[in-house]
């Protein structure tokens, strides 16, 4: 395994997912730098009776993040209905979030084999009776509901929670001038990661020259990176941040 050599890399997640990245990047011997572009909270969603009977439809129900599966499920059960979920089928787009479905005990049924919306969309080929459902936060893009609505099927959105922007103090800005890697997990973290620095020339020439270099988790990060103008100089085979961290540590052999 290749060693990341004390390289400063900044984590763009919420906290809470940063903090596991963080003690990732240090056992590798890198060192790490926590600047969320995003936080997670729950959404005032009520398990009301249209929503009771939603779910009672639903044939599948679809994951695309572990704060899907968290928040959706912390509802359930605060509602008492995890009778509702015996029979459903589960999909999971990503291995994160299948881990933590597993974790809560429920069955995954399927999982792409790139985890991504791109390959589900490609790949998924079950049977569907009933409804989809999709817990999601209210900066999804719906790609997969939308993909199976043009199939004729009927698709359910729960938002389940929500992506708040933080504040970034100047010292912080700062700090990412002496980054060697900026990592970037979701669409909405490069969007923020451009508002807050895109008036910051010394920051953005550095990254436009390879100086400091953009991971990105996958295709459809990589493609809201090059909408505003920023190069990805490392992307995963893999969209998880176990094989970000071995690309960044290759890159720095």
């Amino acid at each position: 395994m290749n060693s990341l050599n004390g390289m400063k890399i900044v984590l763009t997640r919420d906290e809470r997912s940063s903090e596991s990245d963080r003690q990732l990047i240090e056992a590798k011997g890198g060192i790490s730098v926590i600047a969320p572009m995003i936080r997670i909270e729950p959404e005032s969603l009520q398990f009301d009776q249209q929503r009771k009977e939603e779910l009672k439809k639903a044939d599948w129900i679809i994951f695309t993040s572990k704060h899907g599966v968290y928040y959706f499920l912390r509802l359930i059960q605060i509602a008492g209905a995890e009778g509702l979920l015996t029979g459903k089928k589960i999909g999971a787009v990503g291995s994160k979030t299948a881990d933590a479905l597993k974790a809560e005990g429920l069955l995954v049924h399927y999982t792409p084999p790139l985890y991504s919306a791109a390959s589900f969309k490609q790949h998924f080929s079950e049977s569907v009776d009933g409804a989809i459902l999709f817990p999601q936060g209210n900066l999804s893009r719906g790609e997969i509901a939308k993909f199976l609505k043009r199939k004729g099927h009927e698709c359910i959105s729960w938002t389940v929670y929500k992506n708040v922007v933080p504040n970034m103090s100047a010292d912080l800005l700062n700090e990412l001038k002496d980054a060697d890697v900026i990592t970037f997990f979701s669409p909405s973290a490069a969007e923020r990661f451009h508002k807050a620095a895109g008036t910051d020339q010394q920051l953005l020439s550095a990254i436009r020259q390879g100086l400091i270099k953009i991971a990105s988790v996958g295709p459809t990060t990589t493609d809201a990176l090059h909408s505003i103008s920023l190069p990805v100089h490392i992307e995963p085979s893999e969209y998880t941040m176990e094989a970000m961290i071995e690309e960044i540590a290759s890159v720095n052999k």
